[in-house]
């Protein structure tokens, strides 16, 4: 089986390396550039649409792997169907939107339209086990839980692209991560989704690693940001219990703890909460560390250390794992507040 796992990893691989020079030069004749801004590090014109290549590679990958090996993938097609289709929008929704801003309420209506079409397709948490309380159906509000876990992901990926591989290098980390805890699980399909998706942002990442030859761009970090939405969905969808829920959130730590503090600073100012700023995590610490490298692989270490800490939950269970939770809580915030994150003065 490893062996089935390790051809989807290396043909996303591949093919991300043979177009990301492709859609680099596109870019260039064509002008689909991310050009310097108040709000931006980069002080040069830089080539976009990187992300196409990341899309067009884990698709190609999943397809052949999918025709080839169709016994471990049965099933997935009604669901395939879906992932196309709500890509599609995302990828068209962030092509526009690098080469003309949209407005953040248009962007968010758009977003939450191929949420609903993923759920559609069947991608949504109906039910979960509760320790100690036994299996509780969430109604009407399975649907909306998927949309915000959904549409928070693929903003939260989104707004961690501010360093050069930083979105790509954490997304292939926390994919990577989810892999494990899949094929541990036998989630045969959970853990092609998910390699597939690491080799496409590691064939993709000498290209933006610092110093960047082109950015993926808003295409690019959406999509990642809601392929790993749906992968974490379908992974939890074959366990139901609350608890491997937090696998994928602790694995997505880095991009989920930006978000959440973005969205609490500017509710604390009173400011607008779409209104973007430079004060993420990862602008914050390069304020401290003035190199771009030691930011973007610190922040690698950090999301590796979530992801280990994410694997140990699948063997906790009941109280134990409650507990575990707490501790994994409590040491987060004492880090947050120890770094300075939650001062928002």
């Amino acid at each position: 089986m490893l062996k089935y796992y390790l051809t989807t990893f290396f043909v996303s691989g591949m093919v991300a390396v043979v177009f990301t020079p492709i859609l680099r030069n596109i870019a260039l004749k064509f002008g689909i550039m991310d050009r310097p801004g108040a709000r931006k590090i980069h002080r040069k014109n830089m080539p976009t649409m990187g992300g196409i290549a990341i899309a067009i590679a884990f698709f190609i990958a999943l397809f052949i792997i999918f025709r080839s090996f169709p016994v471990y993938t049965k099933g997935f097609s009604f669901n395939f169907i879906g992932l196309c289709i709500g890509s599609i929008i995302i990828i068209s929704l962030g092509i526009i939107d690098d080469i003309k801003s949209l407005n953040a309420r248009l962007k968010l209506t758009i977003q939450i339209i191929a949420a609903l079409v993923l759920i559609f397709y069947g991608f949504r948490v109906e039910e979960v086990t509760i320790p100690f309380i036994g299996k509780f159906s969430l109604d009407i509000f399975g649907p909306i839980f998927s949309v915000l876990w959904i549409v928070g992901i693929t903003n939260a990926i989104n707004l961690l692209d501010g360093l050069d591989g930083l979105a790509t290098g954490i997304s292939a980390i926390a994919a990577f991560f989810i892999f494990l805890s899949a094929i541990d699980q036998r989630e045969h399909i959970t853990a092609f989704l998910a390699f597939t998706l690491t080799g496409a942002c590691i064939g993709f990442l000498p290209y933006n690693f610092y110093p960047a030859k082109i950015f993926m761009g808003n295409s690019g970090s959406m999509f990642l940001g809601f392929m790993l939405s749906a992968i974490a969905i379908e992974s939890f969808q074959k366990s139901k219990t609350v608890i491997t829920l937090f696998v994928p959130v602790i694995a997505l730590g880095v991009p989920i703890i930006d978000t959440s503090l973005a969205i609490l600073r500017r509710l604390i100012k009173k400011k607008p909460i779409f209104r973007p700023d430079k004060q993420h995590v990862h602008h914050q610490l390069l304020l401290r560390e003035k190199s771009q490298q030691r930011v973007v692989l610190s922040l690698y270490f950090l999301s590796v250390c979530f992801g280990m800490i994410a694997l140990s939950f699948r063997g906790i269970r009941g109280l134990y794992a409650v507990i575990a939770l707490a501790i994994v809580i409590l040491v987060t915030y004492k880090w947050m507040k120890d770094s300075g994150f939650l001062d928002f003065k």
